[in-house]
């Protein structure tokens, strides 16, 4: 039986987590000498009581903690108890009221709070499978990060600039990391060798690039791995795709491509908006999924109304092995092996045959 390998824990992590150590350590010095005090009042109350650690360490306590019960040990109402507790209280006083100085002083630190945030963080995004990477959060990535949150799909933000980080804290954003987004360890620390994707909009063309490039490095499989990516022209969109991206988008041509939908359809306005919202995500009752039926697969060779029961979603279309796109099913059509089926139907249904299928090809 193959040992799994442990996983490595971000370089991102660990730095966080040396600085905070490094804070916490400046309470070394005032602990130990607050510790020494407690040490020497109990052992002098100790000798003077003849060995009652308990009332002796409680002695201690309340006389450099300036509480002052009175004496409650044995001898400590003697001459020598009386010095002993005037020099402990002189020495004693200084020292807790400095410690304590010293410790809300560290514990209230701005950056070990954030320091402590940054680690609660990246706790939550290690439990993170399948997720999403938005790299750059402007107006666009927010309402894309709005609809991935209706569906339900986790994501995590990277950005460092000063906007993104108030857009991240008006938007009460889940997951994110203020590191910036094009260093390795920033992506490492997103957990980009457990996601599903990354969507990257950095706001310039030569950065977009740069941190396609880092993140296929650690990722270099498009089917396993799916980056998209907007760009400031066509010709940049293809150079992207190029270079990494499996889709880069120029948001005028997707803009325009939008309106046209309206504009060539105006008859149709209900059917255009209702595809509008599939298409970009914002419906969330009702979606499409296509469906690839392989050799061997149990849909093969099933007539169409047999599929409809028993996925329980519509079958609106079939794309034929050869690529051609029937849209006129009848109920006794046949699916062949290596055709594509097109189903719409309720968004939870549609989930659950994803991770039904999902499921199926493991097993195979």
């Amino acid at each position: 039986m193959r040992r799994r390998k442990a996983r490595r824990r971000p370089r991102l992590r660990e730095r966080y987590e040396r600085r905070f150590f490094e804070i916490l350590r400046e309470l070394s010095l005032p602990l130990v000498i607050l510790h020494f005090t407690l040490a020497a009042g109990t052992l002098g109350y100790m000798w003077l009581s003849g060995g009652d650690f308990v009332n002796s360490f409680y002695m201690t306590v309340i006389t450099i903690g300036t509480i002052g019960f009175g004496e409650v040990v044995e001898g400590a109402d003697t001459t020598a108890g009386r010095i002993f507790t005037t020099f402990l209280a002189l020495g004693g006083i200084g020292v807790f009221t400095s410690t304590i100085t010293v410790i809300a002083r560290v514990l209230f630190k701005e950056e070990l709070q954030n320091l402590w945030r940054r680690l609660s963080m990246m706790n939550a995004i290690e439990k993170l499978e399948g997720h999403y990477i938005l790299a750059g959060f402007d107006e666009v990535t927010a309402e894309l990060a709005r609809l991935l949150e209706r569906r339900g799909v986790p994501f995590v933000v990277l950005d460092d600039s000063q906007r993104g980080l108030a857009r991240i804290a008006e938007q009460h954003v889940p997951y994110y990391l203020p590191e910036p987004p094009l260093e390795q360890e920033t992506l490492q620390a997103a957990g980009i060798r457990r996601a599903a994707g990354m969507v990257v909009n950095l706001g310039d063309d030569a950065r977009n690039i740069s941190i396609i490039a880092v993140a296929r490095l650690l990722r270099p499989g498009k089917e396993e791995f799916t980056i998209y990516s907007f760009a400031s022209s066509p010709e940049n969109a293809e150079r992207l795709e190029e270079l990494g991206a499996n889709r880069a988008f120029y948001p005028g041509r997707m803009v325009a491509g939008r309106l046209a939908a309206y504009l060539f359809h105006p008859e149709s306005d209900y059917l255009v908006a209702l595809f509008d919202r599939l298409a970009f995500g914002e419906e969330t009752d009702v979606d499409l999924m296509e469906v690839a039926v392989e050799e061997g697969s149990p849909w093969a060779g099933r007539a169409v109304a047999e599929l409809r029961r028993e996925l329980g979603a519509n079958v609106v279309a079939l794309r034929r092995p050869d690529g051609r796109l029937e849209l006129d099913l009848t109920d006794e059509h046949r699916v062949k092996p290596g055709s594509r089926l097109l189903l719409f139907g309720r968004t939870s249904r549609l989930e659950k045959l994803r991770e039904r299928l999902e499921a199926e090809h493991e097993l195979s």
